[in-house]
């Protein structure tokens, strides 16, 4: 008779755990499918330092790929240039976010041909349009020039030494330029009489 009883107790207890642990496996399975549907809003990361980018991706439970790197004179080295998915998306949790980051080096360019070959005017845009910068202007004169406006490019240096075209410079290098002038010609603008070579200030 007990042991009837006890068999009735036993089976009924074996069905009871039974269905807690079937109860217990649907809930999780539950909760992680519905977390599957989830969406995550992508934080903004442009513009920081990729280490607390990477940190602040990972607190949103987002992954991430650094894709690519560029040179950007207006932005920190290792800094986030620019995020896809763009701030403010809804992704799902996991989401590798791809980055580009400022790049660690500046990238280099070549010296053009400007000595002999161009204006004045005609070599700031070129030297301009490479990234590099005009530094000292040395007016010299010369009988051949009849014009004030006639200035053309009679040498091209860096760090006061002649600089070969094709020779590879980093960008913002500052090119010193030879620019013939009018003999005796008068500048209102710096100051003196060109009687032989004159230095003024580079061009902005």
């Amino acid at each position: 008779m007990l042991k009837g009883i006890w068999l009735i107790v036993k089976n009924f207890m074996l069905m009871f755990l039974v269905l807690v642990g079937i109860a217990i496996i649907a809930f999780f399975a539950l909760n992680i499918y519905t977390r599957k549907g989830e969406t995550i809003e992508v934080p903004k990361i442009t513009g920081l330092h990729v280490n607390e980018a990477i940190t602040k991706l990972q607190s949103a439970d987002l992954d991430y790929l650094i894709i690519d790197s560029v040179f950007d004179e207006n932005l920190e080295r290792h800094h986030v240039s620019d995020q896809n998915p763009k701030a403010f998306s809804k992704v799902k949790s996991g989401r590798k976010i791809a980055l580009i980051v400022n790049s660690l080096d500046v990238p280099e360019v070549e010296m053009p041909d400007i000595a002999g070959k161009m204006s004045f005017e005609q070599a700031v845009k070129v030297l301009k349009g490479l990234g590099l910068e005009i530094g000292q202007i040395i007016e010299t004169p010369d009988p051949s020039i009849t014009t004030k406006s006639d200035k053309p490019i009679f040498g091209q240096l860096y760090k006061g030494e002649a600089v070969k075209p094709g020779t590879k410079l980093k960008r913002k290098s500052r090119i010193d330029l030879i620019v013939g002038v009018m003999q005796n010609m008068i500048y209102t603008d710096s100051t003196s009489v060109a009687e032989d070579s004159t230095i003024v200030d580079g061009v902005d």
